[in-house]
């Protein structure tokens, strides 16, 4: 989810009943935003990658695991299968695995990619479709690709709007109900949060006037900034000023080894977007990515040691996935479907998986969710 939209309520509770979505299981559902309903589909058309862009080697057959899809799961020419796709126009997006990699949490939005009320739903990686955990008329609950789901909090953090005006921060236990973690007074939203390894802390980005817009209206003059919080409340700590320092910073990822915190930045009047890391106490702010391009959406490995994130690095039509070393280098291309927006990826807890969202001909109609080899490990 490269730019999230802030979603204007709309009367849509009856289609955020994800479990109703998509038939049976993985591979089921819409075909795309022209032929909403159920159905198989053939593989999406897949480009040639850019010369200039290294491609990463996907393996020709799956590893095995307990997380595997059911057999028979439909799959791309660049070996992505496909785990989820709902129906009704309705978009799957930010995936994030659970601590044991059995299952994906993951935010449906009713209509269209970053568009109307949004749902939580958890996939279970072994087959049939997603459980709704909150579902709010109305409202939207979006949580964030990456270090969301904490097995120390046993616990997902995500974002809603559901008790006032604006984006708080909430966590929610398997089987319990949401809780509130944050309350502010201000028109601002909080939003896009993620865990601490420990669990004692949630780094999340904070979104002033203008609002979020669609991407190709984007403001150039936001300027969002980064705190943290105690998972059980408290005063939030400012991380990275955005109006002090004159940027726009967003969808903050705590790394595993818990030193380092990694978001997508770019300058007041600039479009391009770069990947930055700075410590959890706000000092030792440092750029990894320098080429053009926007560079999105980044999260880590298990192991702390690569990114993985969304870029359009080598002016490709499409943001594509990507991996890279944390600390710099030369980014390995993972997905290679020119003809389709992919991003918002995740790394499987074992290392074997990346999974994203992926949305044929750009983000402009529904996603679905994929996972495709992980090229290191």
């Amino acid at each position: 989810m490269r730019i999230r939209v802030l979603p204007a309520a709309v009367a849509v509770a009856a289609a955020l009943l994800l479990a109703g979505c998509g038939g049976a299981g993985p591979g089921s559902g819409s075909a795309d935003e022209e032929r909403p309903g159920p159905g198989p589909v053939g593989a999406s058309p897949t480009g040639p990658p850019s010369a200039a862009v290294p491609s990463a080697a996907v393996p020709s057959a799956a590893v095995p695991s307990a997380a595997a899809p059911p057999a028979g799961a439909e799959r791309r020419a660049d070996g992505a299968q496909l785990l989820y796709r709902a129906g009704g126009g309705r978009s799957a997006q930010n995936p994030a695995f659970s601590p044991d990699g059995r299952s994906v949490l993951l935010t449906e939005f009713s209509g269209g990619y970053n568009k109307g009320a949004a749902a939580l739903g958890v996939l279970p990686l072994d087959g049939g479709a997603p459980r709704t955990v909150l579902a709010d008329p109305d409202r939207a609950a979006v949580n964030l690709p990456g270090a969301s789901w904490n097995a120390a909090a046993d616990a997902f953090a995500f974002a809603t709007d559901r008790e006032s005006g604006h984006d708080e921060i909430w966590l929610m236990r398997p089987g319990g109900a949401p809780e509130r973690v944050t309350g502010h007074a201000d028109a601002s939203g909080y939003s896009e949060p993620s865990f601490s390894p420990d669990g004692e802390w949630i780094v999340f980005q904070q979104s002033r006037e203008p609002e979020h817009a669609a991407v190709p209206g984007d403001a150039a003059e936001q300027q969002d900034s980064l705190w943290k919080v105690r998972r059980g409340g408290g005063a939030p700590v400012l991380l990275v000023d955005g109006r002090g320092t004159g940027t726009d910073n967003r969808q903050p990822n705590w790394s595993p080894t818990g030193d380092r915190i990694v978001f997508q930045r770019r300058s007041a009047g600039r479009e391009d977007w770069s990947l930055w890391t700075v410590d959890p106490d706000g000092g030792g702010l440092r750029q990894v990515t320098g080429s053009p391009g926007e560079h999105t959406d980044p999260s880590w490995s298990p192991d702390g040691r690569f990114l993985v994130f969304s870029s359009t690095l080598g002016d490709l039509p499409n943001a594509q996935v990507f991996v890279l070393e944390a600390a710099g280098g030369t980014p390995i291309r993972v997905t290679l479907d020119d003809g389709a927006y992919d991003g918002a990826p995740s790394w499987s807890p074992d290392g074997r998986w990346i999974a994203f969202e992926s949305a044929p001909g750009g983000e402009a109609g529904p996603a679905a969710l994929w996972r495709i080899p992980a090229p290191v490990r």
